[in-house]
């Protein structure tokens, strides 16, 4: 019998945590804001304020996740650095550095000794981010990963012509069996109040993790938005190919911000979307 998987999806929000050598927690905590920010020379993607990176390593750390999809993670070097100053080096971690002009890429990270075989690679294409393809292996029922974030709705005509391109490759790389995909799309993909661009994607046999255990759409709010008053959408998800059971599935929603200042203070204007999965017994 195949273990059940408990996955997640986050975008981290812009997460970089450069540093000049390795630290543990305290030590990193007992450095003074300038000696901090001053170890990351970047204008455009700055560390990460400490008090939001340790929110995101409580969450991890409290929950009994097997594998995380991540978003905006600024390298290498920032993934590296969060997994041993402060989740104790009990994580392993994929990620590639491709197509990204913002310098923030998808990335992965899976409990370490929980899929021993596990390997990735990057999707090559015309993406506005790298593309991440994980084999969990037989540990993980033989699953196939895609860890995503397309095109965001900036730009002269909203990115939609990026949009449909990211989506008319991504449909075309799917396997209609044993696959998860997961992360931001950067857009509406429930059925029934889809944006058309995902019309593609949403005829292939998948299921939204939600929708499967019966969320309301109300309730499946992602992303937190403050322009004119609050916006509160889906903009990040977890897909699962029908043969794979959604047992469980949830937004970690905590305070819900009620201005721009309340969300600022948040780790990330992300949440955490989580799902426990069970792969088909192979015969």
């Amino acid at each position: 019998m195949i273990r059940p998987i408990r996955i997640a999806t986050f975008n981290a929000e812009n997460f970089s945590l450069i540093t000049d050598k390795p630290y543990t927690r305290e030590e990193l905590e007992a450095l003074d804001s300038a000696a901090y920010l001053g170890m990351n020379p970047s204008i455009y993607n700055p560390n990460k304020e400490r008090n939001k990176i340790a929110e995101i390593a409580r969450i991890i750390e409290e929950d009994t996740f097997d594998i995380i999809g991540l978003c905006e993670i600024g390298g290498r070097e920032t993934l590296e650095a969060f997994i041993h100053t402060y989740l104790h080096d009990k994580w392993d971690y994929f990620i590639h550095e491709e197509n990204s002009r913002r310098g923030i890429f998808v990335a992965a990270i899976a409990r370490k000794g929980r899929f021993p075989s596990i390997r990735a690679k990057n999707v090559s294409g015309d993406f506005s981010r790298n593309l991440l393809q994980l084999s969990l292996g037989p540990e993980g029922g033989n699953l196939t990963v895609f860890v995503v974030h397309l095109k965001s709705q900036r730009g002269e005509d909203r990115g939609i012509g990026m949009r449909l391109s990211e989506i008319d490759r991504l449909a075309s790389i799917i396997p209609h069996k044993k696959c998860v995909i997961l992360g931001d799309f950067n857009g509406i993909l429930i059925r029934g109040q889809h944006q058309f661009e995902y019309e593609q994607f949403l005829s292939l046999p998948i299921t939204d993790v939600l929708a499967a255990v019966g969320i309301p759409p109300h309730q499946r709010r992602t992303h937190y938005y403050f322009s004119d008053g609050p916006h509160f959408t889906q903009l990040d998800y977890i897909f699962c190919t029908h043969d794979i059971e959604v047992l469980d599935a949830a937004v970690l929603e905590d305070v819900i911000p009620r201005n721009r200042e309340e969300r600022f203070r948040l780790p990330s204007d992300h949440l955490f979307l989580t799902a426990t999965i069970q792969p088909e017994c192979e015969e």
